[in-house]
């Protein structure tokens, strides 16, 4: 049975190994998802799921934020920060727009201090936030996201 951390774990090898994308966003993700040399925070996100044993708890070959953040809602799955677990998906929108979502990633900690620490494919360290280079933990304040996804962990039992 598949389980947070076994994602959490996955992602964790990505960030702490550097990973970093190829010319034209050339990745691993994009290629497992189906959709190569395109934006792949989602579809890092979906890699992570899916060879931990649990793609099916999120969309299926996940590749695009806002039909992520659709999906999770129509599932009344979607949650405030502050409900934020590990091995939620994070959704955000760094231009203040409230009612859509840019870039996504996995929750690592919730520290219960207005942030989250976060696991992220296709950011970058310190610039462009929802279109970088490489895998990273981020700290990410409430402010920027739009909602928590939360994977129904018990459908794997």
């Amino acid at each position: 049975m598949a389980t947070p951390n076994q994602v959490l774990a996955i992602a964790k090898k990505f960030v702490d190994d550097g990973y970093k994308e190829g010319p034209n966003n050339d990745t691993i993700f994009g290629n497992h998802a189906g959709a190569p040399n395109a934006p792949w925070c989602a579809s890092f996100v979906w890699y992570c799921f899916d060879k931990a044993g649990a793609g099916t708890l999120i969309p299926k070959k996940f590749i695009n934020c806002q039909t992520g953040l659709k999906w999770f809602a129509t599932r009344n799955q979607l949650l405030a920060p502050d409900q934020a677990q590990p091995g939620d998906l994070v959704f955000f929108n760094f231009d203040n727009d409230a009612t859509t979502t840019e870039h996504v990633g996995i929750v690592y900690v919730n520290p219960r201090g207005k942030e989250l620490i976060t696991f992220e494919g296709n950011t970058s360290k310190n610039g462009s936030q929802s279109n970088g280079d490489g895998c990273y933990k981020k700290k990410r304040p409430y402010g920027k996201i739009v909602g928590i996804g939360r994977p129904d962990w018990s459908k794997l039992l």
